[in-house]
């Protein structure tokens, strides 16, 4: 009976030693220890990597991450889990395994290398021109790690998706956030450089609205003055002066255009413009000189805009269709017929060209748009 009685008690112990055993490995690890059973997972996991069974490492990875997610062990876990979803050829699947780490491990020693990883994955991205799906992954990087030390590449990376997407807008924006976070990082002055040069391709996508380029214009400016010594300040100097260059063509084109069709005040007014724009430029050389060639011809009287004749809205509108007859033959590649001169000349008053700044921009803006400015220039003196 005594024998039957120890039988019984060892068996209980026996029940109560697995009982505690199955809550013990149920039961969830302290936030930050190392649990011995992950540990344990851990190891079975390298050791089925290292057999090439990859498939089978994974589901514990996973396993880990899911059953001791607080544990010391499950950012390892899932960074190796990524690191094999991104060997196995699925770049989406992995980044999005990366990204979990970030998001839920960003105190971990991983961090850094699965940032990194997701970098790497959206430049490929960037590379095989999947310039969309490149920019929410960087997007999403800066949401979850905007002040690590790869954000200031990223937030620049993301500007250069919208770039290439030709979303200028959003492009200056990302471009502008670097300026504004990140002011210190070795990318701040590309991406002033870069602001200019999108809006510089805004101005030549959209010709008929020059805003775009003055903002350029003065992007490069203040961008020569803040970083002289910029590698890209030759760069720079070389878009100014391609577009002074292009501004006197068009200013030239039309003056001449005048000039040609016996129009001087016009043809004055547009050389006069040059001038002022391209002081000290050859362009700005021969203007002045057609000037006084014209002064010595018709007379400073001839030059000066008088009181206008009254008009009716007919004659109105035939004189403005006049004039964008002219300033549209003037372009430098107009095709259609030669318009060798304005009339009738008795039955409209002279045209009176509003001063253009290229002769891309041709479309009137008002009902008054062909009219002289109130006040002229003032044309340049000996």
């Amino acid at each position: 009976m005594s024998q039957a009685r120890v039988i019984c008690g060892i068996l209980a112990s026996a029940c109560i030693l697995l009982s505690s055993a199955a809550v013990f490995a149920q039961a969830p690890a302290t936030p930050g220890t190392d649990d011995p059973a992950a540990s344990s997972l851990m190891q079975q996991a390298r050791d089925f990597e290292e057999a090439g069974n990859y498939n089978r490492a994974a589901t514990i990875y996973r396993d880990i991450v899911k059953r001791y997610s607080v544990s010391t062990t499950a950012p390892t876990a899932q960074f190796r889990l990524a690191e094999l979803i991104d060997q196995a050829g699925n770049p989406n699947r992995a980044f999005d395994a990366y990204q979990t780490l970030v998001e839920n491990y960003p105190q971990s020693r991983e961090f850094d290398r699965a940032v990194a990883a997701q970098l790497a994955i959206a430049d490929d991205f960037m590379q095989r021109r999947r310039y969309e799906r490149a920019g929410e992954m960087y997007a999403a990087i800066l949401a979850a790690a905007p002040f690590a030390k790869f954000a200031p590449a990223a937030q620049f990376k993301l500007g250069q998706s919208y770039e290439s997407r030709r979303e200028y807008t959003q492009a200056i924006a990302a471009y502008q956030a670097i300026l504004d976070r990140y002011p210190s990082s070795d990318y701040a002055d590309d991406a002033l450089y870069q602001i200019g040069f999108v809006q510089l391709s805004e101005a030549q996508s959209r010709s008929q609205d020059l805003s775009a380029a003055i903002d350029a214009k003065n992007t490069f400016e203040e961008f020569l003055m803040e970083y002289p010594n910029s590698e890209k300040a030759a760069q720079a100097r070389e878009n100014l002066a391609r577009m002074g260059g292009r501004e006197a063509t068009d200013l030239m084109s039309i003056a001449r255009f005048y000039d040609r069709n016996t129009n001087y005040r016009a043809a004055v007014i547009y050389y006069a413009e040059l001038v002022r724009r391209q002081t000290g430029s050859e362009d700005a050389k021969i203007a002045t000189d057609r000037i006084e060639e014209i002064r010595a011809t018709v007379g400073d009287e001839e030059l000066r805009s008088g009181p206008e004749r009254p008009e009716t809205g007919e004659r109105a509108a035939m004189r403005r269709r006049l004039q964008n007859q002219v300033e549209t033959s003037a372009l430098s590649n107009y095709a259609g017929p030669p318009v060798s001169k304005v009339e009738p000349v008795e039955e409209l008053p002279p045209p009176s060209p509003q001063l253009r700044t290229s002769v891309r921009d041709i479309q009137p803006v008002g009902p008054d748009a062909a009219d002289l400015p109130p006040i002229e220039p003032e044309l340049p003196t000996e």
